[in-house]
């Protein structure tokens, strides 16, 4: 049996939490969860991560969901697979407000393209959000580009 049990959705945001693992040479096992057939919110998958979305890992020590607080957990594991700079506060702290900028802004800026029934009921509202995607989007991005990636890494050179 794995140490670990990462839930995940193909070409979702649970693959950042897959790839730590993966670079961390973890023992773990990567269970697919169906969105197409709402799988998530299942009884049994509910009782993993009642708020019904992945990433979810499952370790010894309980159940961890979202994905700086995953990759966060990975990398202290890890620490031997530099996955984060742990010896510096500063630095591990500018990597956690870019990962919360992913997943708070960037993720919910481009979830308005297809899941807006989260925010609205109108048909008019989802196409007004669906019309700001590439907006929103565009100005993540180049926020992203112009003022917080260091180097080639978020961080500068090191991965």
């Amino acid at each position: 049996m794995a140490d670990f049990t990462l839930y995940v959705v193909s070409g979702s945001c649970s693959f950042a939490s897959h790839a730590a693992l993966e670079h961390a040479g973890a023992d773990y096992e990567a269970v697919t969860v169906d969105f197409q057939n709402e799988e998530q919110r299942s009884e049994g998958y509910l009782a993993v991560n009642p708020k019904g979305r992945v990433p979810a890992l499952v370790s010894s020590k309980g159940i961890l969901t979202e994905s700086p607080a995953i990759m966060a957990f990975i990398a202290q594991q890890f620490p031997e697979a530099k996955l984060a700079p742990l010896d510096d506060p500063w630095q591990f702290a500018q990597m956690q407000s870019f990962n919360a900028y992913l997943c708070a802004t960037v993720h919910v800026a481009h979830a308005h393209k297809f899941r807006g029934y989260r925010w609205a009921k109108e048909q008019a509202s989802f196409d007004d959000m669906q019309a700001n995607v590439p907006r929103t989007m565009t100005e993540c991005f180049q926020l992203i580009e112009n003022e917080m990636l260091k180097g080639p890494w978020v961080l500068g050179e090191t991965f």
